[in-house]
């Protein structure tokens, strides 16, 4: 019996050259008479990549990581059938940016082109999607899914969580289909919604329609953020990787590389503590130290990094896992 898998066959990873330290935002907030040193200690932030100049976007970026995953992947960009481009943060509405980022990088052949939106969630939940219509249809042999995230552009300066957290970045990576003996790629996701949290944290706050008058300040045309508590979701996670393995017929210590949210690395030792998973560095990569919080990106950034640092044999097993707001969560299994 054979199989018609979807694999990650190349990667790439942006990050704006301005890098911005922990010591600029303490001392921001210390200006206002409040103490951030604590939050990012706790979360792990330490540098950030921030757009600081007119000529880079979200839709720069992307163009950049997604050249930089087609040489990873060998591949031109004329063998490409379907770009989707994943982002909260937009250059445009119209027309969509895959279509731009089609034509930017001679992506000639690629007629199946748009953009989509799950907020922090959208990388994976293209992933699983994407690798869902490949399968479906005979002549999409290679996809792109990109994603450029300009977070600094909707934070506001008050606010604890996004303005000393977040970093601009952009990842991209490059799916190929190939009929095989032995079953890998994606195989199966989960979902949880909690969409009673929607008001927590909207984007821009005065909504679409306002934001286009000019009576609005420049503040509510950003990101809100009211404070909730998200620590159930190592919990939610864990019981998700543990279906997945009862399913599938393996142990946790089967996985290798768990590719989590870079929210805060908290969540990443409490999964690996609910998995009973000793040391989470060996199998956690985190680099939210070194990039901020970039939101969509941030699991594929992960991944790109540990492509980068280490031996990810073919037939092991992954974990990809996220929250985007609202709350939206889900787990994907993957084998390489």
């Amino acid at each position: 019996m054979g199989y018609t898998n979807v694999k990650i066959k190349g990667i790439g990873a942006y990050q704006p050259c301005n890098i911005i330290s922990n010591k600029y935002y303490i001392q921001a907030f210390k200006e206002i008479a409040v103490d951030v040193e604590n939050i990012l200690q706790k979360t792990g932030k330490n540098k950030r990549g921030i757009i600081n100049n007119v000529n880079e976007n979200s839709l720069t970026m992307a163009i950049k990581s997604a050249e930089k995953a087609l040489k990873n992947a060998n591949i031109s960009a004329e063998q490409l059938d379907m770009i989707v481009f994943v982002s909260d943060t937009p250059e445009y509405l119209s027309p969509s940016n895959a279509l731009i980022i089609a034509n930017k990088i001679n992506a000639k052949n690629a007629n199946v082109v748009y953009d989509m939106n799950a907020n922090c969630l959208g990388m994976l939940v293209a992933l699983d999607q994407i690798s869902c219509v490949m399968k479906m249809k005979e002549d999409i042999k290679y996809s792109l899914i990109v994603s450029g995230i300009y977070a600094s552009s909707i934070s506001r300066e008050d606010c604890l969580v996004t303005y000393p957290m977040v970093g601009d970045a952009a990842a991209a990576i490059i799916l190929e289909k190939k009929e095989e003996e032995i079953q890998r790629g994606i195989i199966e996701s989960k979902y949880l919604t909690f969409s009673k949290y929607y008001e927590n944290a909207m984007s821009p706050a005065c909504g679409m329609t306002k934001a286009r008058k000019d009576e609005v300040t420049e503040y509510d045309r950003k990101m809100k953020w009211i404070p909730f508590s998200m620590d159930f979701c190592p919990d939610v996670w864990a019981k998700m990787i543990k279906e997945f393995a009862d399913k599938y017929k393996f142990q946790i210590s089967d996985i290798d590389n768990f590719f989590l949210s870079q929210l805060t690395v908290n969540y990443l030792k409490k999964t690996a503590k609910l998995l009973d998973i000793e040391k989470y560095e060996d199998k956690f990569p985190y680099i939210g130290d070194v990039y901020g919080y970039t939101g969509a990106t941030s699991p594929i950034i992960a991944l790109h990094y540990a492509l980068q640092t280490k031996n990810i044999k073919e037939g092991s097993k992954a974990i990809f896992a996220s929250v985007g707001t609202g709350l939206i969560l889900n787990s994907i299994l993957y084998i390489f």
